[in-house]
């Protein structure tokens, strides 16, 4: 049986149009097309939101992360991947309006909590990111963990709708 894509996505919770509130920005200099182009391409990055990852660096397959990225871009949001380490225990490098962490390490760092993921899951926790604005903290497997576990990739799946969902309740509460 054939699926269409914008159907699966449906059934999904996942909605395959971005909607933009904001009209397109008016042109009425005299700039060359390129320059146009490029100027109404800056505006609208600058309204795509950014999620924030930090992983348990384990020396666990990069391609899996990238796959991931992926993943998250479709939900229609730039990323920005981090490390767990020292430097990132300062909140001002994390430029996000969400945080999705990797790892018992990280996940217990932000979470405030001295738990296993397994515990951490599906609880929404709050830290604040470079711009001193609260955001949502969701807490999934570390990479080394979901390399060759496919139930733990189905949770991570599922960790990521569940920030998908408490993204867009942040998002709807703000308006």
């Amino acid at each position: 049986m054939i699926i269409n894509k914008a159907v699966f996505l449906k059934e999904m919770g996942i909605s395959s149009w971005l909607v933009n509130d904001k009209a397109p920005p008016k042109i009425t200099n005299q700039k060359n097309d390129t320059e146009m182009e490029q100027t109404m391409t800056e505006q609208f990055i600058s309204d795509i939101p950014v999620w924030s990852i930090v992983y348990d660096d384990d020396g666990s397959s990069t391609n899996l992360l990238k796959h991931i990225e992926s993943v998250i871009r479709n939900f229609g949001v730039k990323i920005q991947v981090l490390p767990f380490n020292n430097s990132i225990k300062n909140t001002k490098l994390i430029q996000g309006q969400l945080l999705i962490c990797m790892g018992d390490n990280s996940g217990g760092y932000f979470s405030g909590e001295v738990n296993p993921v397994e515990n951490l899951r599906e609880i929404i926790f709050e830290t604040s990111n470079c711009n001193e604005q609260e955001i949502p903290v969701i807490v999934t497997h570390s990479l080394k963990q979901l390399f060759n576990a496919t139930p733990k990739k189905m949770q991570l799946w599922n960790d990521l709708i569940f920030a998908r969902n408490i993204y867009l309740d942040t998002m709807s509460d703000g308006i």
